[in-house]
């Protein structure tokens, strides 16, 4: 068998459908509260502090459920295309499963005291119609990993763009109503929007995953469940998945504590999380698509092109990351404009908001490398490795110094935290970089 080598161009094709892959549920959360600031700022805040605390319980099957893209990837590079669609398969019925656990903590959330008096209403409504319907992620995740896996670039773009207009237009008219015809349901009619793009992107990847010409060429249609295959992508993604929802459960308590604190404070939070999101598409996504086509090329046993293609990555990541110093670093007032266009006055954040952006560009400078490095980890299984880096720096670094001067009474600035993370994506970049270099992760899962 000749051996795979990926082009620049082709790493483009490849990873692009990823990237919006990855931006489509962040890109529908930050819209939610995008529209919601122009509807109430308290209405925002709520759907901040909400949405972190559905994607942090979601993450418990959305990250065991990404990682049939690996398998999909190996059993493409061995050439063995009718197994293709099993393990998406098998995270399909994940997904389905995990209402048994997404249902009650939707019934009984009201008893988590997770927010401020002044917006606890609020807060509740948008996060109990979210978790009800948390799986349909999963089931997404699942259903995308076939496209993923093989590389087939054109549906995915397709779905996110149409799935996130479905989302725009009908954040507007539910949260705002339509005089006449449809009653303003504020940030109830924010999450209702999310719903229903997420379920018009499961049935349009449902209807093309089943299509005639995948039954046959990839057996897709092919559903058995298989107890083998569904315990080991359990076992390769479990690590992920705990270490997704313990750095999601950090930024949580980080954002909580912020909301407690003064307005201003959860407004610099709020807005550095969803910062976060939009930017750091491109290395989640760019992290996902070097997995799946490292997990190809480890199917065909071709380590010089994992390397050179972790090095397109990484360059890729630096031209990337000089675009965004442009609105962060050099031209940071646009940014600012904006959020004062959305929020109203709050020049007295002004220099705030400026030490923000700067370390949110490292942060993504950093995390994109670390992200990069992973995904080379990631295809040949060595999951937990990464998992503990990151876990270790969030945790000891992080959130245990801001907690503690927050008991203290002495946390006034967001200036402390946002100091600490640009260290520890640091650390985590250089440690993922040597574990690398060892090459333990080189191994075939099927």
């Amino acid at each position: 068998m000749q051996k795979c080598e990926y082009s620049a161009r082709e790493v483009l094709k490849f990873t692009i459908p990823m990237v919006l892959t990855s931006l489509s549920f962040s890109l529908m959360f930050n819209v939610d509260r995008m529209v919601l600031a122009h509807y109430s700022l308290d209405s925002m805040n709520a759907a901040a502090l909400a949405g972190n605390f559905v994607a942090m319980i979601s993450f418990v099957v959305i990250a065991i459920a990404q990682i049939a893209t690996v398998f999909v990837g190996q059993y493409n590079g061995l050439g063995e295309y009718r197994k293709t669609g099993w393990a998406p398969w098998q995270m399909i019925y994940l997904g389905i499963m995990s209402f048994v656990l997404f249902v009650p903590i939707a019934i009984f959330c009201h008893h988590f005291s997770l927010f401020p008096k002044h917006y606890e209403e609020e807060g509740l409504a948008y996060m109990r119609i979210l978790t009800y319907f948390a799986g349909l992620q999963a089931i997404y995740a699942a259903l995308s990993a076939f496209f993923i896996g093989r590389g087939q670039s054109s549906i995915i773009i397709c779905v996110v763009l149409f799935a996130n207009m479905v989302n725009l237009i009908a954040d507007i008219l539910l949260v705002f109503g339509y005089e006449g015809v449809i009653e303003p349901l504020g940030i109830k009619g924010a999450a209702i929007a999310t719903i229903i793009s997420e379920l018009t992107s499961i049935i349009i990847l449902l209807i093309i995953f089943i299509n005639k010409e995948n039954r046959e060429k990839y057996s897709t249609f092919d559903n058995k469940f298989r107890k083998d295959l569904f315990f080991n992508c359990i076992k390769t993604g479990f690590p992920m998945s705990c270490g997704k929802v313990l750095s999601l459960l950090g930024w949580f308590i980080l954002l909580s504590i912020y909301n407690r604190i003064s307005k201003d404070l959860a407004t610099l939070e709020s807005f550095a999380i969803s910062m976060w999101i939009i930017f750091m598409f491109f290395a989640e996504g760019g992290g996902r698509a070097l997995s799946s086509m490292s997990a190809n090329l480890i199917g065909e046993n071709n380590l010089p092109g994992i390397k050179k293609l972790l090095k397109l990555f990484l360059n890729f990541n630096t031209v990337v990351c000089i675009f965004f110093s442009i609105p962060l670093i050099f031209y940071h007032d646009i940014m600012f404009w904006f959020m004062e266009g959305v929020n109203g006055d709050i020049s007295h954040l002004h220099s705030d908001f400026r030490f923000l952006f700067v370390s949110m560009w490292i942060i993504i400078f950093m995390d994109g490398i670390f992200y990069m490095v992973c995904g080379i980890l990631n295809s040949g299984g060595d999951t937990k490795f990464p998992t503990y880096v990151e876990l270790s720096t969030l945790w000891f670094g992080v959130v245990a110094p801001t907690v503690a001067l927050y008991l203290t009474g002495n946390l006034t600035s967001i200036r402390f935290t946002y100091t600490l993370i640009p260290l520890a994506g640091i650390v985590n970049s250089v440690v993922a970089y040597r574990r690398y270099n060892q090459f333990k992760w080189f191994n075939r899962l099927v």
